[in-house]
């Protein structure tokens, strides 16, 4: 079965409402290193990761489908919607499928990004490499978050002032410990 005829399948299936006109399209390519994505705008679904075990892989297809059928985050709609999937995959005698649609939406539940969480992580590869530049700070945010490295200060809009203000900090931080060094140098001289 190719990817497109396991695409229609999960439709018919979990979404047989859901673009009944045919507009989306999957695709197994993506600029994202992800293992799936889901492109409103296109109207794509990217399927990177080709898994080989069948409960696995139509969890992916069901995960990017409902950011298409409920909303682009992981909120409530989104797991409302993964809930569902995983109600029909019990009634089709599924349980594995659905156990695993069930963990994705928990893992969702258990550690929200926040962007205070995402700012304290900018801050903090700056204190380990206060000489990375911005553009290295968002290629690393993008592939951490599954973004193109142009959606990176869309998604995280204090993510440059925040850059400056660490760069800045542990810049002078390290001024310090350099100057502390000096003095401790100089006195065991003496």
């Amino acid at each position: 079965m190719t990817i497109r005829q396991q695409c229609v399948a999960i439709k018919r299936l979990f979404f047989p409402r859901w673009d009944r006109r045919a507009l989306w399209r999957v695709s197994t390519r993506s600029r994202r290193r992800v293992h799936g994505h889901c492109d409103p705008k296109r109207r794509v679904i990217e399927i990177v990761v080709q898994h080989g075990d069948p409960d696995e892989r139509d969890k992916l297809f069901i995960h990017e489908i409902c950011h298409g059928v409920a909303n682009m985050g992981h909120g409530k709609k989104w797991q409302n919607r993964m809930e569902k999937a995983a109600m029909r995959a019990d009634a089709l005698g599924r349980n594995r499928l659905a156990h695993f649609l069930r963990e994705d939406i928990s893992a969702y539940q258990q550690s929200p990004m926040s962007l205070e969480g995402v700012y304290n992580q900018v801050r903090d590869a700056l204190t380990d490499c206060p000489e990375a530049t911005f553009a290295q700070i968002k290629r690393w945010l993008a592939n951490e978050y599954g973004l193109l490295v142009s959606e990176v200060c869309k998604k995280f809009r204090r993510a440059e002032k925040v850059f400056q203000e660490a760069q800045r900090d542990a810049l002078e931080e390290r001024a310090l410990k350099q100057a502390w060094f000096c003095r401790q140098e100089r006195s065991t001289q003496e």
